[in-house]
């Protein structure tokens, strides 16, 4: 007798999601498939072992079913949607039946599986886990845990689409007293169809008869399920060690196993070392920091890959040129000498860390000989890591080369966890359902102050990016004759989009004092021009800001004028003083590359008939935007 049934999904009479358009919710991500489902699925497999002890293990084993494995198969999905139902899965599960029956097989241990309650109508009881129904039954339920990767939902739907029959098999062995309960389910994502005068959703499970009127079905449980994992080849899960869960991708949709593709006629160790290097490259351009040592030696996660039974070990990030700079950039961060806050609301918002190295060192080509320019590992880097505090890359952003001083370098940005979650919460929040991004604009849930936070600090970020690639940088020559030095290590572009970048301050026009004679009218006014920003540069070893302000008004007049620098704060507002306490100060005021004197009041320029221009320089106290108000403050005659 056979122990499966296959329940699909009716729409009810208040409507449901159809299974096309939860495949939808993923949205468009600019990952391939493949970087999809390791994200998703590694991301899923730290999240479970947080409650753990031990280290969690994550393994993706490639092969093909032995012939006794494909009839436990076919015995599985004897129960199909009806061919009439112009359902897809039908035809696709029945032509990979008869293939030689690709699996790839994605598996985690020392993790918490999926427990809990199997029936999704069923109220939790508090401390209860709801990992089986939001994994199985749930679409894009909410994920609350702290130091977790994200949501719990969406992404799922990427094991789908990766299977050409899009179809998957869950064995999963949860903790039951002092030994393991084991639990298997089938599941499809197909699409919406009609049949026998009702509209189902497409989407498909398959597992033993349940005891509700609904007609759906449970997971096979205990022994059963523990037979039928063994019978179907899945990885063997008998100690409490082995806790976890096992994904069975049917018909992995993999170019090197594309029988129309450029590995059709490629010898088997050709395959297995192209995929092998693919998917090392891929996983540790995602996921390296679940892969690099801490401090104190232990690794956070194990990996193991096989590819048709040969064995594939995932390197140590630390030895590969030139992701080694990214765990460097990643110690720094995590030692926490770097952090970056928002100022209204006063919030700190991450930590933020970084490593250069000269462009000369040759990349390792272990991953680029087996797949050329489609490695994802790039050979010199420019980037800064984006990451939550499970350390987990959201994604990357990108600078250019210091050409300067000829060095690549990388950065690595954690957000901090803040009071009551609430900054983790913002970045969690503001990202997609691919986990790939941060956007606060397109996060309608966002508080004002979660959006301020996620805006702030990816706007301090792409300041450091500019400092390490060194870009705008001017050179020319200060009063006095004294050089400027290169700010390719420090400021980069913050000049030109961000420090003064605004009009700078008020217009400070004023009627000159003290002007006009008897008997000749009233003289032509003094009048100061909205500040100009010239871009940043170093003196002595101080970043500095450089303005210029046309000063226009009767020749050889000598105004006295103020100069007022403040910092821009994250609101649009104006503060005197730097996040580190330090306030921006006036170091120089030039006039034709000639220094201005100080007077009582202020500096006193002497104004000419053409207009005169008047060069401030002012000290960068932090990684801040910096303006000046100018103001005449007392009149002058020629």
């Amino acid at each position: 007798m056979n122990l499966i049934r296959l329940h699909s999904e009716p729409f009810s009479r208040d409507g449901n999601i159809a299974a096309d358009g939860a495949a939808r919710l993923l949205g468009q991500p600019a990952l391939s498939p493949l970087e999809l489902v390791i994200r998703e699925t590694i991301q899923n497999s730290w999240d479970a072992s947080l409650q753990t002890e031990g280290t969690p293990r994550y393994s993706i084993r490639v092969r093909h079913l032995e012939s006794s494995q494909i009839d436990a198969m076919r015995s599985f999905f004897q129960e199909l949607p009806p061919q009439l139902a112009n359902e897809p899965i039908a035809g696709l599960i029945r032509r990979f039946l008869a293939s030689s029956g690709l699996v790839m097989e994605i598996c985690d241990a020392c993790t918490q599986g999926l427990d809990g309650p199997t029936s999704a109508s069923r109220s939790l009881q508090e401390g209860e886990s709801a990992n089986f129904v939001n994994f199985i039954r749930n679409i894009g339920s909410a994920r609350d845990m702290a130091q977790g990767g994200g949501t719990y939902g969406f992404g799922k739907s990427s094991l789908f689409k990766i299977s050409r029959c899009q179809t998957i098999i869950v064995h999963s062995a949860i903790g039951a007293g002092d030994g393991l309960e084991h639990r298997l389910i089938g599941k499809a994502l197909g699409a919406a169809f009609d049949h026998g005068g009702r509209r189902f959703t497409g989407r498909h499970w398959w597992g033993a008869l349940g005891d509700e009127d609904s007609g759906s079905v449970d997971p096979v449980l205990r022994s059963p399920a523990a037979e039928l994992a063994a019978a179907l080849g899945f990885q063997e899960r008998t100690t409490h060690e082995q806790r976890g869960t096992s994904l069975m991708i049917l018909d992995p949709d993999l170019e090197e196993f594309d029988p129309s593709g450029n590995f059709a006629t490629s010898p088997p160790t050709e395959i297995r070392n192209h995929l092998g290097a693919r998917l090392q490259d891929t996983i540790l351009w995602h996921c390296w920091p679940k892969f690099t040592r801490r401090d104190d030696g232990s690794i956070p996660m194990e990996c193991h890959l096989s590819i048709l039974g040969d064995d594939y070990p995932l390197p140590d990030p630390s030895t590969i040129q030139p992701l080694w700079l990214m765990t460097q950039a990643l110690a720094s961060a995590r030692a926490k000498d770097d952090p970056i806050h928002c100022q209204r609301p006063k919030m700190r918002l991450g930590f933020f860390g970084q490593s250069r190295a000269s462009i000369e060192l040759v990349a390792d080509e272990r991953f680029r000989r087996h797949l050329g320019e489609t490695g994802l590992i790039p050979e010199q880097l420019h980037h800064v890591a984006l990451l939550r505090p499970a350390e987990l890359v959201v994604r990357y952003l990108e600078g250019s080369i210091n050409e300067g001083e000829q060095l690549q370098w990388a950065g690595v940005f954690i957000t901090d966890i803040g009071e009551n979650a609430e900054v983790e919460k913002a970045f969690a929040m503001s990202e997609p359902p691919a986990h790939d991004d941060w956007q606060p604009k397109a996060a309608q849930a966002l508080t004002p102050h979660q959006r301020t936070y996620v805006n702030v600090a990816l706007n301090r970020i792409r300041e450091r990016i500019r400092s390490l690639s060194g870009s705008d940088i001017r050179q020319g020559r200060l009063s006095g004759g004294e050089a400027r030095s290169s700010l390719a290590a420090l400021a980069g572009d913050i000049g030109r989009s961000l420090i003064g970048a605004g009009p700078g301050g008020a217009d400070g026009n004023r009627s000159g004092r003290g002007g006009g004679g008897g008997g000749g009218g009233r003289r032509a006014s003094l009048r100061l021009g909205s500040p100009a920003s010239e871009g940043t540069s170093l003196v002595n070893g101080q970043p500095v800001a450089r303005f210029r302000i046309r000063l226009s008004g009767p020749a050889d007049t000598t105004p006295s004028i103020s100069f007022t620098p403040w910092v821009q704060m994250d609101e649009g507002t104006k503060d005197p003083v730097a996040p580190n306490g330090k306030a921006p100060q006036v170091i120089g005021v030039e006039i034709d590359s000639q220094p201005v004197p100080y007077g009582e009041r202020g500096y006193v320029c002497t104004a000419s008939s053409g207009g005169t221009d008047i060069q401030i320089l002012v000290s960068i106290p932090d990684y801040v935007a910096v303006g000046i108000t100018a103001e005449i403050v007392q009149g002058g005659e020629g």
